[in-house]
């Protein structure tokens, strides 16, 4: 197979992954990116005054971020599992609560994601009951670092419960559900207690949701199938010619007929710029891989096209020769530069 051949076969298997990737990979860079904004507004203001563990302190979100709560809690390692916390915001947080990887102090950070809870969150399929609740670990030895990781906690004992305190109503056929999301883009569900409690035993973000179901639509009845009666014949006869007053034009539209729409807000903008450069940073990092490897197969593939060539040569020499022996002249001396030739 010639080199062209190895790059449409590639090409054909990699647009496929490709597109696939597109929305996971752009929904997961958002989310992240969150995140680590959210983290730092959330740092910040346990920086700004003289912070008690154990006391959630509000944090400030900009204007573009209006809709969403945040909060920040400082909590010992030790207290998490010996004692019961309580209500932290909707999260109830019992004792036996074990943290990984090891840290003296530990920042929890709550979310609200309110109106953006399915720009950030889109469940496909599904309608949301509550705004998207999410609870996060970092270590405390720095409240002024940003982008850190995250820290795993476990509840080993009794689970994480999250209390709803406005559950809308699920659409006609459908029940809520629990929905997780975690911190790997997996994404599981559970049942709902006593309408409006959802349980979990690991961080992450959670709401209530019910699947949208697609209403079949009606059978036609018998008097939508029946035929149609014949045409009289005054029925088909030629209408009259239009008068003068039907066939003048329509007045033009008046101005605020054909005003131009509202340019979109900064909020829309804005997320509409983030989307697009992650995803041209995305493009453009698969773009390089794809040719890196498309150089390698061609480069791989041009050396046996011409080791080949070459023993298909020697195949087609060999018999030619056969036995044939082919005299070898002696080799000349060279006269050196000095010497006279008499």
């Amino acid at each position: 197979m010639h080199s062209s051949g190895y790059f449409y076969i590639i090409i054909w298997l990699l647009i496929p992954a490709l597109v696939g990737s597109q929305s996971t990979s752009s929904d997961s860079s958002a989310r992240s990116s969150l995140d680590s904004l959210l983290q730092q507004y959330a740092f910040r203001e346990l920086t700004w005054q003289r912070t008690r563990t154990g006391v959630p302190y509000d944090a400030y979100v900009p204007s573009n971020l209006m809709g969403i709560k945040v909060s920040a809690m400082i909590l010992k390692r030790h207290t998490l599992k010996r004692r019961v916390y309580g209500y932290y915001k909707e999260f109830f947080i019992p004792s036996g609560i074990i943290v990984e990887p090891y840290v003296e102090k530990l920042v929890l950070v709550y979310q609200n994601l309110g109106n953006w809870s399915s720009f950030y969150y889109p469940l496909p399929g599904y309608i949301y009951l509550t705004p998207v609740l999410g609870i996060l670990a970092y270590d405390a030895n720095d409240l002024y670092a940003t982008n850190l990781l995250e820290l795993d906690i476990l509840a080993l004992e009794d689970p994480i419960t999250i209390r709803f305190p406005f559950v809308q109503p699920a659409p006609e056929g459908s029940f809520p559900k629990c929905v997780y999301f975690y911190s790997n883009n997996f994404v599981k569900f559970g049942h709902v207690t006593d309408g409006n409690i959802c349980e979990t035993r690991i961080q992450g973000h959670y709401s209530i949701v019910a699947e949208v179901k697609a209403s079949p639509s009606p059978p036609p009845s018998a008097h939508e199938i029946s035929p149609s009666p014949p045409a009289s014949a005054h029925e088909i006869a030629p209408s009259p010619s239009p008068s003068a007053h039907e066939i003048a034009p329509s007045p033009s539209p008046s101005a605020h007929e054909i005003a131009p729409s509202p340019p979109p807000t900064a909020d829309d903008n804005n997320h509409q710029n983030i989307n697009s450069k992650m995803w041209t940073i995305s493009s453009v990092f698969l773009f390089f891989a794809l040719l890196g490897i498309l150089f390698v197969i061609v480069k791989k593939s041009g050396l046996l096209e011409i080791k080949q060539r070459l023993y298909d040569s020697a195949a087609v020499v060999q018999p030619l020769l056969g036995n044939t022996e082919v005299p070898l002249e002696a080799p000349t001396r060279p006269l050196p530069e000095n010497d006279y030739v008499l």
